[in-house]
């Protein structure tokens, strides 16, 4: 009996789910993402192919955000459906409190809320890239592209690798060349160039006019070494490089705490850094607290409507992210900690829902 009244609440959310999914994607893309694409093609020329593969590859960072929209749906259209027809009544007067009601709601917000992580894990910073870089690589077309003074550090499992930076990067060459490479924090060779030409086709960065100076381990010069032309296989790419900083939406969570060690050591101010690490946790699970506030909400019967759903929901998401954008400045001023920076939104609106529950389980 019990796992029947599991399959059977179960069941009950997983239609809205998916036309939360669909009905979320169709607003947030259309009010973050097309109508920049539209003015992009119409103003600026962008060619309609270039735009729709954009259009795929930001949807992913939209989607983090659709899951926990979707949870909440769900869970308000259900329990509203189910007090509507007078089945929570009757599953309370067999024995079945509210609180026993709620196992497969949290269920499936866990269940939710970990296939968010992973999908922004794996995903989301790959498809950031891909948009990026494709975005730079259609305006070089139209105009150079050039930046001074590019800084870029390379870590490999936590260590400082690699430091590159170059007098100036145009289009695809960078021009005075510096790359420094390091082993256990001890540095081990200088490269010097006159320039860098990118080669597509091989992956590879083509130096020209340039010197390699090894270093021995007292940090004196050991050996030198003249070269005309020489490839030397980097990981980044000249889309790489437009860009001294790194965005924490291109990242994995293992990639930004890296990238936070190493600004520590240069003596930067990561705070805010350490605030969208812990976003990147935070926000995943707040489908888990969306479906607890979700299902008490939905206790009226008023609610079942589909439209009285959604448009609910869009409320509580909309005092949801306000409370977020002051938790996250507060943050930012270090009164908080960037965890509680994170964290309070989910925090505040899972309190609010186990209150509302609570009230509901005794009346």
């Amino acid at each position: 009996m019990i796992k029947i009244l599991d399959r059977y609440v179960f069941r009950e959310l997983i239609e809205p789910f998916l036309f939360g999914l669909g009905a979320f994607t169709a607003i947030l893309s259309a009010s973050m993402i097309l109508f920049e694409l539209v003015r992009a093609v119409i103003i600026r020329g962008m060619p309609l192919i270039v735009a729709l593969q954009v259009f795929v590859y930001k949807l992913p960072s939209i989607v983090v955000y659709i899951f926990p929209m979707a949870m909440l749906l769900s869970a308000l259209l259900a329990f509203g459906r189910l007090s509507n027809d007078s089945e929570i009544i009757a599953f309370r007067a067999s024995g079945q409190s509210l609180y026993r009601l709620m196992i497969p709601v949290i269920f499936l917000g866990l269940i939710v809320s970990l296939t968010n992580l992973s999908f922004s894990e794996i995903v989301v910073p790959e498809a950031n890239k891909a948009a990026k870089n494709l975005l730079i690589t259609t305006s070089a077309k139209h105009q150079p592209k050039m930046q001074n003074n590019v800084f870029i550090p390379e870590l490999e499992n936590g260590e400082l690798k690699r430091i590159y930076y170059a007098d100036m990067i145009k289009d695809d060459t960078m021009h005075d060349v510096i790359v420094q490479e390091f082993s256990k924090g001890k540095l081990l060779q200088i490269l010097t160039a006159k320039e860098a030409n990118w080669q597509k086709d091989k992956g590879l960065w083509n130096f020209k006019s340039g010197t390699i100076y090894l270093v021995a381990e007292s940090g004196e010069y050991k050996h030198l070494i003249k070269f005309d032309e020489q490839s030397v296989a980097i990981k980044y790419s000249p889309a790489d490089f437009f860009s001294s900083d790194k965005n924490p939406d291109e990242m994995t969570m293992s990639q930004l705490r890296d990238y936070i060690a190493l600004k520590e050591k240069m003596g930067n101010d990561v705070t805010d850094f350490k605030i969208q690490l812990n976003m990147k946790t935070a926000i995943p699970f707040a489908s888990l607290v969306f479906a607890i506030l979700g299902a008490p909400l939905g206790l009226s019967p008023r609610r079942a409507a589909s439209s009285i759903g959604l448009g609910l929901s869009i409320l509580v998401i909309f005092f949801y992210y306000i409370l977020t954008f002051i938790s996250m400045a507060v943050g930012e001023l270090k009164i908080i900690s960037p965890f509680l920076a994170a964290w309070s939104p989910n925090l505040v609106t899972g309190g609010v829902g186990w209150w509302i529950l609570s009230k509901a389980a005794v009346q």
